[in-house]
């Protein structure tokens, strides 16, 4: 979504000299006969990264033409806000433009925003497009192309092509697992004489509601697996599910009741003996499903001891 804007003054970038990455300190004052895109963005959101093939083209074709984009990593949840976990994503994702970490949020209070991915674009200090969301980067491109032709330079090239995604009404929407966002799991807990830990999962179950059973402990962020024998599912609709998980070690991922196929597997998934697994080393994003058409589904994933779950987005 693109919105024209009235001239308002961009707010200064503020950051700490030690957390920008590709890049030593910027500010926009010294940027003010750049043409500048800010990214507010978090490495593990899906939608956040699926811009970033738009933002690498336009940065090639525009690096050298007076045109600066930089990310503002702003994180979700705390691990991201780690310097160390953000400059590996940044490796990770190929990522060249200058990227300012931002653990505390303060330019994302700032520039008063509510969204992941949203990107202001900025001339001589003033926002003059303001875009939410993952869809119609082109726009933005055609908008920096517009702006660069004004200044009497003449710009070539096809126009960066945008992400174009489907949204339905019935797509399930983002379920987070910590009690500071769940609105409700569906198991019943149980306490026994080793504590109040133990879930049980009923036969019957919603849609868009996580269910447990075994021994699991909700923080605010996420629901960690304390060990023995236990499971995490949620039935959906979409075609793409993506978890974020951390810990270290190998689960199992079912769809309704049996391993994934090739054709259903994300790109995370991986096989052992017919088993489809995940792997995880590091606390990200994880895509586990990648159907071909929208579809009713449960995803059932059998943990292993430390496996935590902070969220699943469907697309």
């Amino acid at each position: 979504m693109l919105r024209a804007q009235p001239r308002i003054r961009a707010p200064e970038l503020i950051g700490d000299a030690d957390q920008w990455i590709n890049s030593e300190p910027l500010t926009l004052s010294e940027l003010r006969e750049k043409v500048v895109l800010l990214d507010f963005w978090a490495y593990s959101c899906i939608n956040c990264v699926r811009t970033i093939p738009c933002l690498a083209a336009m940065w090639g074709k525009y690096k050298d033409r007076g045109v600066l984009i930089i990310g503002v990593h702003t994180p979700e949840f705390e691990f991201e806000k780690e310097f160390s976990n953000v400059k590996s994503a940044v490796e990770r994702l190929r990522i060249k433009y200058p990227v300012l970490n931002d653990p505390r949020r303060i330019n994302w209070e700032n520039y008063g925003n509510r969204y992941w991915p949203r990107a202001e674009l900025i001339v001589d200090r003033g926002v003059i497009l303001d875009h939410i969301g993952e869809a119609g980067y082109e726009e933005i491109d055609q908008a920096i192309a517009d702006t660069l032709t004004a200044r009497g330079e003449k710009v070539e090239g096809a126009c960066v092509e945008g992400v174009n995604r489907i949204y339905l009404s019935e797509l399930s929407p983002e379920t987070y697992a910590g009690y500071l966002r769940n609105p409700g799991l569906g198991s019943t807990k149980v306490c026994t004489i080793s504590g109040c830990d133990e879930f049980h999962a009923p036969e019957e179950r919603k849609r868009d509601v996580v269910y447990l059973s075994g021994l699991w402990r909700q923080e605010p962020e996420y629901l960690e697996f304390k060990g023995g024998q236990g499971m995490i599912s949620e039935s959906y609709f979409g075609r793409e599910v993506n978890v974020v998980m951390g810990g270290h070690g190998a689960a199992e991922v079912f769809l309704n009741g049996r391993h994934l196929t090739r054709a259903e597997a994300g790109g995370n998934i991986s096989f052992r003996n017919g088993n489809s697994m995940v792997k995880t080393d590091h606390s990200d994003m994880y895509n586990l499903v990648a159907t071909p058409d929208f579809q009713t589904n449960e995803l059932k994933i059998i943990p292993f001891p430390g496996l935590r779950v902070y969220a699943y987005t469907f697309g």
